[in-house]
């Protein structure tokens, strides 16, 4: 009996996974709980200067001392990540590779649909919720179109710093963790949820969900951070520009 061509020839091996990233939880509950001692150490010494000088703290992000404060909260999570876990695991753990052509290529197409997801979604929590406000709008602006220097000071923040951070700790640090235990599909949809709820702003919940879903699998089909900051980067800064634009009109 003639043995089946279809059966002789052998199957494909599967795709190797990747390896374990050589870090645990508790190196992530490190770099959390110093960004948190940062964030306490510069609102008290922010606070204790404006009392000495007699001066009432502004409730946005423009303003100097709140700048500062939220610059600072960001270095901080850059430098946690490279110190407990970059210095001894290597930037290609942390994803701090370059990415392939493809996934920047898929970058501006995933930008545009992104933003029609998003304008989707928050219409419909508009509908749900009887009306749809932004209350980003009067924490980055104070409710007043900005000037040309503190828009640019905002994109630095907001489109450069904030993208930096965010995607080297949630899809740097946290990601392959996650990934790890709970394989990709999971890992995707976990981190994007951790990522909504750790900005604590309920009406953006279900768009900042939608964000992270992007952002994670732009981090699994790449191996990279890098499509993500960049995408990070072009959501941030046109959202900033299109607030700016509605308060300056």
């Amino acid at each position: 009996m003639k043995p089946d061509p279809m059966t002789a020839v052998p199957a494909p091996p599967p795709a190797p996974a990747p390896p374990a990233p050589p870090w645990t939880w508790r190196d992530v509950g490190g770099v959390v709980l110093l960004i948190v001692v940062v964030a306490a150490a510069l609102g008290l010494l922010v606070r204790g200067l404006l009392a000495a000088f007699g001066l009432t703290l502004e409730q946005r992000l423009i303003s100097p001392a709140v700048y500062v404060v939220g610059l600072g909260i960001y270095l901080a999570a850059i430098g946690g990540v490279y110190a407990l876990v970059g210095r001894r695991a290597g930037r290609a753990a942390l994803a701090l590779r370059p990415p392939d052509r493809l996934s920047l290529l898929l970058v501006p197409p995933l930008f545009v649909a992104g933003m029609l997801a998003l304008a989707l979604v928050n219409a419909t929590v508009g509908l749900l919720m009887g009306g749809f406000e932004n209350p980003q709008v009067e924490a980055l602006t104070g409710g007043a179109a900005l000037a040309p220097a503190e828009l640019i000071l905002l994109l630095i923040l907001v489109a450069g710093v904030v993208p930096c951070a965010e995607e080297l700790f949630f899809r740097g640090l946290v990601y392959p963790l996650m990934r790890r235990d709970l394989g990709p599909a999971l890992a995707i949809l976990l981190n994007a949820a951790v990522f909504a709820l750790v900005h604590v702003i309920p009406q953006l919940l279900p768009g900042l969900f939608v964000i992270g879903l992007i952002l994670a699998y732009l981090r699994e089909r790449s191996g990279s951070i890098w499509p993500g900051v960049l995408y990070h980067a072009l959501q941030n800064g046109a959202a900033l520009l299109v607030i700016n634009a509605a308060l300056a009109g």
